[in-house]
């Protein structure tokens, strides 16, 4: 996560560094930690003295540093509770199993606004849309990421499609507003977002993932070339994901996501 500007408060910048240890090379540099999170030396300096004394980070070889094993442990914790990832991904192999189109897991993440791939099993179609792990979904667009953005706030609906002029594939424009918040009414009257697009090859269907406080997690869905879409039973294909982001939402409820 790179915010436009870095944050000030020590506080902040504590908070702000997290990310870049969890998500960054075992082993790293002063200078690197430093460049990636676009803060001076000094400030980084002095904030991972005080990690250090908390056992967040602990000191590597040489001048490097690794995360502590304080840091991993509350994430062992944390993730014990629920680890939507691996609860999800039996799940995902099942519906290319029963399917054979590419099944995809995204998470959303409020602070960034953002929705990421974070599991994929690809069909075994040779022909398929290209689906990495770690891309960013653009939330006005596609299946995936209309499965999210129907169910956020609405101040949050409206910061992230004022920021989403064009479609990220196409260069398109987006819908105008009252089409849609149409479709995000008829994702939210139905349960499941469904997306069809000829010109550019490609449709999917997807199902939102709730926390449990009814906070919106992210969603699971399928998708394919279009020109296959139309071989699929749509309405049973919905079905099959929606009882999979149900299934989801309810152990994120049971084990307190």
């Amino acid at each position: 996560m790179r915010m436009a500007e870095a944050p000030k408060g020590a506080a902040e910048r504590l908070a702000y560094l997290l990310p870049f240890i969890a998500s960054g090379p075992a082993r790293f540099g002063l200078g690197d930690l430093a460049e990636r999170a676009g803060l001076p030396q000094s400030s980084v300096h002095r904030l991972l003295k005080v990690m250090l004394r908390f056992g967040l980070v602990e000191r590597g070889a040489g001048q490097s540093y690794r995360p502590g094993r304080e840091l991993q442990r509350m994430a062992s914790q944390i993730v014990s509770r629920f680890d939507l990832v691996r609860s999800a991904r039996p799940m995902l192999q099942q519906l290319v199993d029963s399917w054979q189109e590419t099944a995809v897991l995204c998470t959303y993440s409020p602070v960034s606004r953002k929705a990421i791939i974070a599991d994929v099993v690809h069909t075994p179609h040779p022909l398929r849309y290209a689906v990495e792990r770690d891309g960013e979904i653009t939330l006005p667009w596609g299946s995936l990421g209309r499965a999210v953005l129907a169910y956020l706030p609405r101040g949050e609906q409206e910061a992230i499609i004022r920021q989403s002029n064009a479609g990220p594939l196409t260069g398109r424009p987006r819908s105008k507003r009252a089409e849609l918040d149409a479709a995000l009414e008829a994702i939210r009257a139905e349960g499941v977002s469904r997306y069809y697009d000829p010109q550019i090859d490609i449709a999917g269907i997807a199902g939102p993932i709730f926390g449990p406080e009814g906070e919106i997690l992210g969603c699971v869905g399928v998708t394919m070339p279009s020109r296959r879409y139309q071989l699929h039973l749509a309405d049973d294909l919905a079905s099959a994901v929606g009882k999979v982001a149900r299934d989801l939402t309810e152990l994120a409820s049971m084990q307190g996501a």
